[in-house]
């Protein structure tokens, strides 16, 4: 009885062991959001010979991770408020690839900074200017006969000896096209040129839109792809984070280091909100959580976008955590620097 009775330890740690594997690599069809960081903008914008800031400008991150069982059990039973689980469905686009998803994150984030970079030296009288340069595929539906020869983050240059510049110039070239038809596309990769061909097709049933059934095309996720040129240049540094939050912030920092007069003061200032090419301020989503993290940083001043209400929800979650942020609600660029023209020196 006691050498059975001796076994019962290692069948235990065996089942702990199992146990523990289980809970580390099994995947589930989760994501997890919660408070992530607020970073300085100093290290990751620099326009060359620019001024420096005597306060700091931060971008402000939520940490997102596709969960395994334990991390899934952690964050759904985490009695803290600002830890959300998200479906897959809730942030992957219909039939998206992890691939392809921080294809779209990573583009998001170009384009964020190129409608930064062209609003900040427009406000600044620097003269920008934008090339198109054609349309960067994001994600291709896998029911699509251009899946066999297109690739993500492959950018469509000609389409049947056309040149392509826009979206636009693309579906004038398709408009009133049958499914099978088909289409020549010179495209780049990388460094390379190449010329594949490909049929249009009916979009499948998760791709169509109301009243679009019939529509027939490549079925992918693109976006146009663009070159803003200024003098002096700017080079962004971000670490790999994705996403199109960052515009408003970034458009500020690049603004304030082209212009002799210090917009930041002495603050610790944050904020969210996507950048339009006309100045506009957009909403982005996850903005309490994205407050939490401006609060362990200590930020004074915290941006928000009036649009989806997300000013109203910032206020309420400073409320909530007992923070001295002060929110700025803004519509445009221009609000956000207004504001800060007029805030007087924080005294130390």
């Amino acid at each position: 009885m006691t050498k059975q009775r001796a076994k019962w330890p290692y069948v235990l740690l065996i089942i702990l062991i199992i146990l523990v594997v289980i809970l580390e690599f099994v995947q589930v069809p989760y994501y997890v959001h919660k408070p992530g960081t607020a970073d300085k903008l100093e290290s990751m914008v620099h326009v060359k010979g620019g001024y420096q800031d005597q306060g700091t400008m931060r971008l402000v991150t939520i940490y997102e991770i596709k969960a395994n069982l334990l991390q899934y059990l952690i964050a759904k039973y985490d009695f803290n408020k600002y830890t959300d689980v998200y479906k897959v469905s809730q942030i992957q686009l219909p039939d998206e690839t992890q691939q392809e998803l921080n294809v779209r994150n990573l583009n998001d984030m170009k384009t964020a900074q190129d409608s930064a970079t062209y609003v900040a030296y427009k406000a600044a009288g620097r003269n920008p200017t934008i090339k198109q340069l054609g349309i960067k595929v994001l994600d291709i539906n896998s029911e699509m006969p251009a899946k066999k020869v297109l690739e993500p983050s492959d950018l469509i240059i000609e389409a049947n000896g056309k040149p392509i510049h826009t979206i636009n110039d693309f579906k004038k070239e398709i408009k009133g096209a049958k499914a099978g038809q088909k289409v020549q596309l010179k495209i780049k990769r990388g460094n390379e040129t190449k010329t594949v061909s490909t049929q249009l097709a009916k979009f499948p049933k998760d791709w169509q839109t109301s009243g679009q059934s019939d529509e027939v095309g490549l079925g992918i996720v693109e976006s146009d792809d663009v070159k803003v040129s200024v003098t002096p240049p700017v080079t962004f540094n971000t670490q790999g984070i994705g996403g199109p939050s960052a515009g408003l912030m970034m458009t500020l920092e690049i603004y304030n280091q082209l212009t002799p007069s210090d917009l930041s003061k002495g603050y610790n200032i944050c904020g969210t909100g996507t950048m339009d090419f006309d100045g506009t301020v957009g909403p982005i989503g996850g903005i309490e959580e994205k407050i939490v993290a401006a609060n362990k940083e200590g930020v004074d001043i915290f941006f928000a976008p009036v649009a989806d209400h997300e000013a109203k929800d910032a206020e309420a979650t400073v409320k909530d955590i007992h923070s001295k942020i002060k929110v700025v609600p803004v519509k445009t660029f221009d609000d956000a620097l207004n504001y800060l023209k007029n805030l007087k020196e924080k005294k130390s």
